[in-house]
């Protein structure tokens, strides 16, 4: 991380859950990343939304972390990287780009497994602890788990293309103990993270202990409640539990199950997609030490971006241990997800044009 300096943040002190939940939740700005849940005792999640469940102390704890409320990606980007994104760099700053998978074929997940690799190499190297993941139970809902064994590890990977609050698995580790955390997750939630490790007095709770943040590509995310009845049974007659897999490949939205391939134009699923993804611009995890993702890559490869230090440690220790190999990231495929990461910014800015139009003020700096 660059040297450091003041992020540009207000103090949210008499502020608590009640402004959070008029500014955010009830305008379905919430992206539902499990940061005030995480960090605040007197919120918990109730359904898909976090809910207080205890009074409300008005810190302004909550207001802060959460990645909604105030999102200064200038400055953020300034204090990680030592300086703003340009803008011809649609995927933001990093280092290197390069397709990469993992040696094992057992342990290529989605798309390559380079994530999880990246993880196991981490943990048996000593740079995190543990690794928070997201794991599904046989209906496909999404669940944070503390993994501690390159097993468990493993035992998570793979797309759950459901909303779930993961960064909750963040605090879920702080309670069991662990002091170098790694966590993988998608942009919104690495924003939430970045928030907890920057933001200065009287909000500092928990941020050395966030070790390693590793970015998925993500253009949007779905609602368990929504895609599930509506598409995956009630559309292709599938039940939760007969899924295999998820994937999403030249405009295509396909389900898996066993040797049957079911799919729709990508756009036929934009009704489950969950309403707080609207505002968001940033494809490519800008904020995390290392980002990952199958667009620009040929089948079963991942693109991978070394955004910092400890990212590119990572990514070049993983090569020189011999579990992920690595060729040459290809201007066409970079082109591609350059394109998609500007479509994204496109719709946020036609969504907060949206929003501003209704009188739903969107504090986010691009």
């Amino acid at each position: 991380m660059a040297a450091k300096e003041k992020y540009p943040e207000p103090t949210y002190l008499e502020y608590g859950f009640g402004e959070l939940e008029h500014d955010v939740i009830k305008k379905e700005l919430c992206c539902y990343c499990g940061n005030c849940i995480a960090f605040c005792p007197k919120i918990d999640r109730e359904g898909n939304r976090p809910e207080l469940v205890d009074y409300d102390p008005l810190c302004g704890l909550c207001y802060a972390y959460c990645p909604r409320t105030m999102l200064d990606m200038p400055g953020m980007a300034k204090r990680v990287f030592g300086r703003e994104r340009r803008e011809d760099e649609p995927l933001g700053i990093y280092r290197k780009a390069a397709s990469a998978r993992a040696v094992k074929a057992g342990a290529r997940a989605q798309d390559g497994g380079v994530a999880t690799a990246l993880l196991i190499g981490a943990l048996e190297a000593g740079i995190i602890d543990c690794a928070v993941v997201t794991e599904r139970d046989d209906k496909w809902r999404g669940l944070p788990k503390v993994a501690t064994t390159a097993e468990e590890i493993a035992a998570a990977a793979g797309t759950k293309y459901t909303i779930t609050p993961s960064v909750t698995g963040v605090q879920m580790a702080m309670d069991q103990g662990f002091k170098k955390i790694g966590f993988v997750g998608t942009p919104c939630q690495i924003q939430a993270l970045r928030k907890v490790q920057l933001l200065e007095e009287p909000y500092q709770f928990g941020q050395e202990k966030i070790a390693l943040l590793v970015g998925l590509f993500c253009m949007e995310n779905f609602e368990h409640e929504l895609l599930f009845p509506h598409l995956v049974e009630g559309k292709f007659g599938f039940k939760a539990e007969e899924v295999d897999k998820f994937e999403v490949q030249k405009g295509m939205f396909r389900v898996l199950s066993g040797d049957m391939v079911k799919e729709v134009p990508l756009e036929e699923t934009d009704d489950y997609v969950w309403k707080g993804c609207g505002p968001c611009f940033d494809f490519a995890a800008e904020l995390a030490d290392v980002s990952v993702g199958s667009v620009g890559s040929k089948a079963g490869w991942s693109t991978v971006l070394t955004r910092t230090d400890l990212g590119a440690k990572v990514y070049e220790s993983a090569l020189a241990a011999g579990s992920i190999e690595e060729a040459a990231a290809s201007e066409k495929g970079l082109a591609l997800a350059g394109r998609l990461a500007k479509s994204k910014e496109e719709r946020f800015t036609s969504k907060t044009a949206e929003l501003l139009g209704r009188g739903v003020p969107v504090n986010i700096r691009r």
